[in-house]
């Protein structure tokens, strides 16, 4: 807690008077929030009507806004314990004396507990009194899009603005036929089924994978199919899923896909670097990764029944992944690095003055190399050509690189991969 140690601690009847007004502003009597204070520890318990998992990652929220550092000792859908830290991560003297919140339902009984060596800093009670109004306050509409972002998930809404897609055409067409129309128009789909088959079955992959080398389109190509479709699209990184923590990873993991299944309206979940989350079982798995491999599989199974909604996975080497998990993606879709053809519609978006032999010229010298490295190729070309209109005011230079400035940077971008 940043400069919370320089603070002085609250007086007991400080504590005590904030607390009954924090009821009184709630419609509760003055002893709905009765601390204790023995041998010299602070104690706060109070019974709850609801323990969800929204109210969880609402305490999460409350909790970074509040605490500096702090880390998670369990969580799952009817338990969460949070221990404060000390100012300096590293020393664990004294920690256990830390403010510590649990909210917990066992055997029905449904409870938050606050407990503090000592008694309690300004920021700590303000912590505990927005923990209260959350927990005690009017229930509210659920945001699980800003619930998946509050855990470290990007969110990426139909309206959001995203750089335009160049290059591979006809791998967006084919993700168009397979995924977007289907996702947009389900009726036209299962009459189709109906009447081709004796069961009907969806007509679209619940679970798609994004295989290729970096830099090749795998993440925006997700928000091109979220922003076509009209859904949103959550992007797990994976430095949001792995902990150092026993069983935490795959905590995390299991409420997104909790999350997301609670949503109540279709969306994409984008899973990236899968093949770190599910490695192939041939090889020697830690307890913990084929605890993450086992959530993985079984969260995948349970979203039959969101028709509309899509998980995709991206890896960059689809050979390590375990063969259980590829069976649960009814369609892989390769990402290699443009062809000549691609290649000439990049370059045809970041450098639309070229004529088109110029452009067909760069093209040739480009196929190959990632929709990354084109790009910054071409940005690369910009920024030198600005430099020398910088360095040299007076230069008779051209408003857009030419040719020669874009084989320039190429060379550059050759010489120092």
């Amino acid at each position: 807690m940043k400069g919370e140690a320089a603070l002085p601690q609250l007086g007991f009847s400080e504590i005590r008077a904030e607390l009954e007004r924090v009821a009184l502003e709630l419609g509760l009597s003055n002893g709905a929030f009765e601390p204790t204070f023995e041998r010299n520890e602070f104690t706060l318990r109070c019974a709850l009507e609801e323990v969800d998992e929204s109210l969880l990652l609402d305490t999460i929220t409350i909790a970074k806004k509040h605490l500096e550092n702090w880390r998670i000792h369990n969580a799952d859908k009817n338990y969460l314990s949070l221990q404060a830290l000390n100012d300096n991560i590293f020393s664990t003297e004294g920690v256990l004396d830390n403010i510590r919140i649990r909210i917990g339902a066992f055997y029905n009984e449904k409870t938050l507990e606050i407990s503090r060596k000592g008694t309690l800093r300004p920021a700590e009670l303000s912590l505990i009194t927005a923990l209260l109004r959350r927990a005690f306050g009017r229930p509210r509409v659920r945001d699980v899009l800003a619930e998946l972002a509050a855990v470290g998930c990007g969110v990426y809404r139909p309206d959001d603005d995203m750089p335009e897609i160049a290059g591979f055409r006809r791998l967006r067409e084919k993700l168009r036929e397979t995924i977007v129309l289907p996702l947009k128009n389900p009726e036209v789909y299962e009459r189709i089924a109906r009447a081709t088959r004796n069961n009907t079955v969806r007509n679209h992959p619940r679970a798609v994978l994004f295989a290729g080398p970096p830099g090749t389109g795998k993440t925006t190509m997700a928000r091109f199919l979220g922003k076509e479709a009209g859904f949103p699209v959550v992007h797990v990184p994976l430095e949001n899923i792995l902990s150092a923590y026993y069983g935490e990873s795959s905590r995390r993991l299991a409420w997104i896909f909790d999350l997301a299944q609670a949503a109540g309206f279709p969306l994409i979940l984008f899973i990236d670097e899968i093949d770190a989350l599910a490695p192939s079982r041939n090889e020697k798995l830690f307890e913990a990764t084929r605890r993450l491999l086992s959530v993985l599989l079984r969260k995948l199974d349970g979203l039959g029944s969101l028709t509309t909604s899509v998980t995709i996975g991206a890896t960059n080497r689809p050979q390590d992944l375990d063969a259980a998990l590829l069976s649960r993606f009814e369609s892989i879709l390769e990402f290699s690095e443009p062809d000549e053809e691609d290649a000439r519609e990049l370059i045809a978006f970041y450098a639309k003055q070229l004529t088109a032999e110029e452009n067909t010229e760069l093209a040739r010298q480009c196929a190959g190399l990632p929709v990354r490295a084109i790009r910054d190729i071409c940005l690369r070309a910009e920024r030198m050509l600005a430099r020398q209109k910088i360095e040299n005011p007076t230069s008779p230079l051209p408003d857009a690189p030419t040719l020669e400035d874009y084989l320039r940077s190429l060379a550059d971008y050759r010489a120092h991969r």
